[in-house]
């Protein structure tokens, strides 16, 4: 046992020349390499060896915090659901609720991927109280009442294909989960050849979620920036997606 313990200390004096020289024995850093650390904090108690205080005077030390509209863009990217990033924008605290006594799973952008990742697993006639079962096994019970709730929400907006066919006609939501809802749905669709469309539906929405549909949508595909629709939003809305 005394031997295990004594290995994360051996590992971090030997980092001790590295972070401070960059230089390991005959090694060197290459000229534009950094060296990172990430590590969770002691009062979370999350399975932490304290670094010895001589390696922790070689750092520069920062607490990073969650941000929305950070990680949106992020799952944008990476193929997160629209709903959950819709979800997230609606309950933004959501994000992450750390809760270092919770028996089980809690909310964090990590378990919010899982949580996509069910919800791409399950089929579409799976029964909600399995999938809100498994839902809460990645962010717990809580947060998924929540995001079931909106899941109802969502599945029962306007259909995306009607919206596009008829987009002056089809109804616009009148509350703001289902606003948000329709706008990420509306986002996670657009290309460059239906975007015009797309944006005589948003014309019918709130500034705030026009600029969230038109933010997420072209993140995801730069070409939409050449259409005609967003030229046009652009001008009308420069104020706000400066």
């Amino acid at each position: 046992m005394d031997e295990l313990n004594a290995a994360p200390a051996m590992v971090q004096a030997s980092c001790y020349q590295l972070v401070l020289d960059r230089k390991l024995g005959e090694y060197t850093l290459p000229d534009g390499w950094a060296i990172i650390a990430a590590g969770n904090r002691d009062s979370d108690r999350a399975v932490t060896t304290r670094m010895p205080t001589p390696l922790r005077n070689r750092f520069v030390h920062l607490e990073f915090e969650v941000d929305v509209q950070e990680w949106s863009e992020w799952a944008i990217q990476a193929g997160i659901r629209p709903e959950v990033i819709a979800f997230l924008r609606f309950r933004p605290e959501l994000l992450i609720a750390f809760d270092r006594d919770a028996p089980h799973a809690f909310p964090s952008p990590r378990s919010w991927e899982f949580v996509s990742r069910i919800l791409d697993s399950l089929d579409s006639q799976c029964n909600s109280s399995i999938e809100h079962e498994l839902i809460a096994g990645a962010v717990g019970t809580g947060a998924a009442t929540e995001l079931s709730a909106f899941l109802r929400t969502y599945r029962e907006l306007p259909s995306i294909d009607a919206i596009l066919l008829n987009p002056l006609q089809e109804p616009v939501p009148e509350n703001a989960a289902a606003q948000y809802a329709v706008a990420s749905a509306l986002a996670r669709c657009a290309t460059d050849t239906n975007f015009d469309r797309i944006c005589l539906y948003l014309n019918r929405l709130p500034t705030e979620f026009r600029v969230l549909c038109v933010r997420d949508a072209t993140l995801r595909e730069p070409a939409i920036r050449c259409t005609a629709g967003y030229v046009k939003f652009a001008v009308e809305n420069h104020h706000t997606i400066a």
